[in-house]
């Protein structure tokens, strides 16, 4: 299920829900169905499958969003370069990266990936289709 949400800010965005069970006719979206057709596939990523899976979808949602408060600082980015097109750095203001790998090659991060607080690595690689939340750096990097 998709909600649209306008923010404090005039921003408005979508945000995607994780239906409550893997069965019924609406996934946990409502007794009597939902007001829009449920793919069969949404059962098996629904909060019931999820739960305790530290690798699903929604164990990321939460883990990110314990980490918020912290990662909030001011608005704005700088862009890293890395050299490829399919792959997106970013630093924030407060020295928080996040790196994207759009493309099926791995990446490597080099020494950055022991700071990775949230996303998987293979060794030092990040690996294609994926994106990872870099801690800033600490006096002993």
């Amino acid at each position: 299920m998709v909600t649209l949400i306008e923010g404090a800010t005039g921003h408005t965005c979508f945000a995607s829900r994780l239906s409550a069970s893997r069965g019924g006719p609406s996934f946990g979206f409502g007794a009597n169905g939902s007001y829009l057709p449920q793919p069969e596939w949404f059962g098996g990523h629904s909060v019931e499958v999820e739960l305790g899976v530290p690798s699903s979808t929604l164990q990321l949602y939460r883990r990110a969003l314990r980490m918020r408060r912290r990662l909030q600082t001011e608005e704005g980015l700088a862009w890293v370069e890395t050299g490829r097109a399919d792959v997106l750095r970013f630093v924030r203001p407060n020295g928080w990266e996040i790196v994207t790998n759009f493309g099926v090659e791995p990446f490597d991060l080099g020494a950055d990936a022991r700071r990775i607080v949230l996303g998987d690595v293979d060794g030092h690689e990040l690996p294609g289709d994926s994106t990872v939340w870099i801690a800033p750096q600490g006096p002993a990097d």
